[in-house]
């Protein structure tokens, strides 16, 4: 059931405003610059930052505020709770090794693909995502194979909701477009991008059958020349099936 918009509480927006525009202005910031960029009074600011920092979830120094290491606390919790994590760590890594590339492990959540593990082989591109990194589902291979495995209502919903905002000259930003690339995604049970979410990059990636876990997705992320070169894409994603194979079977016996 959706709820309504009146039902959050105000302070709690305020405080989530404020961690918002510590991270847009780089991870640190001073009051200053907080009410320069936000809404509420910096009075306001103020009290809401003396209480994040008695939590430990903002910390203060030099006049500049910065968030704080708690948080890591609640994200590993977020990032493990399932299991998920946990199995598909070493075939990520793996993943990494083999091909040279980035590999990743991206999780749905509230319409969005969120990365909750990356590692960089020897040759990888140097990419944001990081973990915690949110993006549009529909922007990449592995959150179009996080979306193949959703039913059409379900997809629907997610459009709806979020969009489908252009990244760049090559994303894909209609429904019929989508539903159709999807329908071959279930087909052929691998996704791939061209430069769809970032100019010079290419993806592949493929849906994981998790159970009754959160619906998750693997990748493997290249330059666009070497993903096009002979044979090498067909060799990531031979690689990324292997991978989403022995995770899956690891999950369905854990």
């Amino acid at each position: 059931m959706t709820r309504a918009k009146t039902d959050s509480v105000r302070a709690t927006q305020t405080s989530l405003s404020v961690l918002s525009g510590i991270k847009n202005l780089g991870g640190s910031a001073t009051l200053v610059e907080l009410a320069d960029s936000l809404e509420p009074a910096k009075s306001t600011i103020y009290k809401h930052l003396v209480t994040l920092e008695d939590e430990g979830l903002v910390v203060e120094r030099n006049g500049e505020y910065r968030i704080g290491l708690r948080w890591l606390e609640f994200g590993g919790m977020a990032q493990r709770y399932d299991g998920i994590y946990e199995v598909a760590k070493p075939e990520v890594r793996r993943m990494a090794v083999e091909t040279g590339e980035l590999a990743n492990l991206m999780i749905e959540e509230q319409g969005y693909g969120i990365y909750i593990h990356t590692t960089s082989g020897d040759q990888a591109v140097a990419l944001d995502t990081r973990l915690g990194k949110r993006i549009h589902l529909h922007k990449t291979a592995i959150g179009k194979a996080l979306l193949s495995s959703f039913d059409d209502d379900r997809v629907e919903e997610i459009i709806e909701t979020r969009g489908l905002p252009a990244e760049t000259d090559n994303t894909i930003t209609d429904r019929e477009t989508l539903f159709a690339e999807l329908e071959t995604i279930r087909e052929q049970g691998v996704a791939d991008d061209t430069e769809e979410r970032v100019d010079g990059t290419g993806c592949v990636g493929v849906p994981i059958d998790t159970g009754d876990r959160r619906e998750a997705a693997i990748s493997i992320t290249a330059p666009i020349n070497r993903l096009q070169s002979s044979g090498r894409k067909a060799q990531l994603i031979d690689t990324v099936q292997q991978a989403a194979n022995v995770i899956e079977v690891n999950l369905a016996h854990e």
